[in-house]
């Protein structure tokens, strides 16, 4: 495939651009597939036709099985089940990710760390976070001489750099950072037995040995911020405020504990934050009256203006278009309407986040890019109790890095996101007027 139909295949992803998917015949063809060639078609239309494909089954089946899982495409069946955490659970990321607290369904672990977690994430520093990564994400495109390789150069970089500073994860070489995050990531999100990878032992391997040195490091990291703590000489981050806060004796957190919560700020920081950005730089560079739009707002400094944009671009295209859960008993979704379904235990159902996002019940006039639709009922970080743990930061952080780009002047993309044939985003090539 050249370069012109990866721009053409990537503009009918994001917008159902495609005769053939807006012809409302996918369920059609579902119906007449073998079933063991079901779930391989119905993959290959969530990663090629998500927003054609989601339509028809919000207006035709919203709860569709197929035989390795169940699709929950209404807004309403989206929220019912992934506010029952005990009923529909996360125990494929227990393998995952062990003993962190997102591994847990509201269980006294992951609700006492998690109220933990957020008292120590300050909603007071989002301010100060919000300047560093202007300076960060300004300081790295000015370095750029008019190109960059988005993906590895900025949208991983800066978020790193906020890990150390803010967070303090410091006296190490981010690329370690970003590596420990990108396998953690990869294999708890994109590396389950619906996706099929052709290598999942490797990618176990690697998440495995990322997490061995990550836990070395973590145990260095505490050990010389608790001497520098004893010392009189800390300074004000977040490793810092969990060695030096007082926690009941119930909570059990002890400094174990706080090792994993420490590696979950790197984990949960840079590679989904990476996915986001990119994803939102290439949705607003794909709309010229958009870029208008969003350039104006940068430049009166206007993010009450320009942060809709962001969200609405990820609207169309969000780092993750569904979650996934295991029902831990039968149960029967939407029930008392014309669509309820009976869940039994032991199915694995992918609630659909871009689906729900896109449900007229809950947006108006959905498929049309709002660039002043309100951020509302969007699930950019997820939903429920295992909503993402550094939102607030992520809603600052987002979109400045994105509007740091977009203030570049004649910004341009020489390409789409290229994923590498994996299922992030690996290089996004942009130029400007230098």
């Amino acid at each position: 495939m050249n370069a012109i139909e990866e721009a053409l295949a990537e503009k009918i992803h994001n917008d159902v651009g495609d005769e053939a998917a807006q012809a409302g015949r996918f369920l059609e063809r579902f119906d007449r597939t073998p079933e063991a060639e079901q779930w391989p078609l119905v993959r290959r239309w969530i990663n090629d036709y998500p927003i054609a494909f989601f339509k028809e089954l919000r207006e035709q089946r919203p709860i569709l099985k197929t035989p390795v899982c169940t699709l929950i495409a209404r807004f309403d069946d989206f929220n019912e089940v992934v506010s029952i955490p005990r009923t529909f659970t996360v125990a494929l990321y227990k393998p995952k990710m062990g003993d962190y607290l997102m591994a847990e369904d509201d269980t006294p672990m992951h609700n006492n760390e998690k109220a933990i977690m957020l008292s120590l994430l300050k909603r007071e520093d989002l301010p100060r976070i919000r300047e560093f990564i202007a300076a960060k994400a300004k300081e790295t495109l000015d370095s750029a001489n008019g190109a960059i390789d988005l993906v590895p150069d900025y949208a991983r970089s800066v978020p790193t750099a906020m890990v150390q500073t803010h967070f303090g994860l410091d006296g190490i070489n981010p690329k370690h950072l970003i590596k420990w995050s990108y396998w953690n990531q990869y294999d708890s999100f994109h590396n389950q037995f619906f996706h099929d990878e052709p290598n999942p032992d490797e990618i176990i391997k690697k998440r495995e040995s990322a997490n061995r040195w990550l836990g070395f490091y973590v145990g260095l990291l505490i050990v010389r911020k608790w001497i520098m703590n004893k010392l009189g000489k800390s300074k004000d981050d977040v490793v810092y405020r969990i060695l030096q806060a007082d926690y009941p004796k119930e909570s059990n957190f002890n400094v174990f504990r706080q090792g994993i919560n420490v590696g979950g700020l790197l984990i949960g920081a840079v590679e989904t934050t990476s996915m986001a950005v990119s994803q939102a730089v290439q949705g607003i560079l794909d709309r010229p009256e958009i870029l208008s739009l969003a350039v104006a707002a940068a430049k009166e400094g206007n993010n009450e203006a320009f942060d809709p944009i962001v969200w609405e671009a990820l609207r169309f295209n969000p780092a993750f278009k569904y979650m996934f859960r295991t029902a831990a008993e039968d149960y029967t979704v939407a029930s008392g309407t014309e669509r309820e379904t009976l869940i039994t235990k032991g199915t694995t159902i992918m609630p659909l986040m871009l689906s729900a996002m896109f449900d007229p019940a809950a947006f108006d006039d959905p498929e049309t890019f709002n660039p002043a639709r309100p951020y509302g009922n969007s699930f950019h970080f997820g939903f429920g109790s295992h909503e993402c743990m550094g939102k607030e930061v992520g809603r600052v952080m987002i979109p400045e890095m994105v509007k740091q780009v977009l203030l570049r002047p004649e910004i341009q993309a020489l390409g789409p996101i290229d994923k590498n044939g994996g299922a992030v985003p690996e290089h996004y090539l942009l130029k400007w007027r230098s």
